[in-house]
């Protein structure tokens, strides 16, 4: 007796349908062997699988201290201020999945993204009167000659600001020229004042200890008086606070290994 192709086919089909595979965690179904988990329908999953995403350092740290297993490799992103855990990652010569991970990326705090928006920014004198206003108990501010200057005085100061513009015609001739030129001086009323440096003092991430970090102060008189404002020596403050987050991570996480870098499984 001979079968046909078709019906060679439908046999083999039908023996290879519903055939276990993977130790029994899934099944080959259909006519084109598709794999199909079981997983779901167990009264449990064959692994711990999940996300933990958190802004908070103590919470990334805590959840980690319940429950990472001893030398489990933490990565530390100081640039982005961001840490990263695989719990199940295992070892080198039994690799885990990395289906269960904690991740950390910590904001800046509403007073560092204040800092960052005022620094290289040039304001009117509406503008720099606002941001004292919002941001002054923060503050504190030195003039040219590093005497140290009030918070009312200040914003007194900048409230009432004007501009003196004397001009004076220097006339000079000779045997065969003539010149004429002349000299405008800008000069600000009573700048004495007027900060030449503002302090502002918080903490720039939740967790992490109060700064100080310093910005001059360029009065503009060019088109009426405005004030630019530079932060001095940031990428230094910003560098000392990325250590920080680090070491306080690697404190906190002295059962695991803590690794700077990023790690992609």
């Amino acid at each position: 007796m001979s079968l046909t192709k078709e019906a060679l086919q439908h046999i083999e089909e039908s023996h290879k349908t519903g055939t276990e595979a993977a130790n029994g965690d899934a099944l080959l179904v259909g006519s084109g062997f598709e794999l199909i988990d079981l997983e779901k329908y167990r009264d449990l999953r064959r692994r711990f699988r999940g996300t933990f995403k958190t802004q908070g350092l103590e919470a990334f740290t805590g959840y980690l201290a319940e429950r990472a297993a001893a030398n489990t490799p933490v990565f530390i992103d100081r640039e982005r201020m961001a840490a990263k855990c695989y719990l199940d990652i295992g070892i080198q010569d039994a690799p885990g999945h990395c289906e269960h991970s904690a991740i950390l990326n910590l904001p800046e705090t509403p007073e560092f993204e204040a800092f960052h928006r005022a620094n290289g920014s040039t304001f009117d004198q509406d503008g720099i009167v606002e941001l004292l206003e919002d941001w002054g108990h923060l503050m504190e501010f030195a003039n040219s000659k590093g005497e140290s200057l009030e918070y009312r005085t200040v914003l007194h100061a900048f409230r009432n600001v004007s501009i003196d513009d004397l001009t004076s015609i220097d006339s000079e001739k000779q045997e065969h020229s003539s010149q004429v030129g002349v000299m405008n001086k800008v000069t600000v009323k009573h700048s004495e004042r007027l900060p030449a440096t503002i302090t502002w003092r918080f903490s720039p991430y939740e967790g992490l200890m109060k700064r100080e970090l310093s910005m001059r102060v360029a009065t503009i008189t060019k088109g009426g008086p405005s004030f630019r404002l530079r932060a001095m020596a940031l990428e230094a403050v910003e560098k000392d606070i990325a250590e920080e987050f680090s070491n306080e991570i690697v404190a906190d996480l002295d059962n695991c290994e803590c690794l700077l870098g990023i790690f992609n499984p």
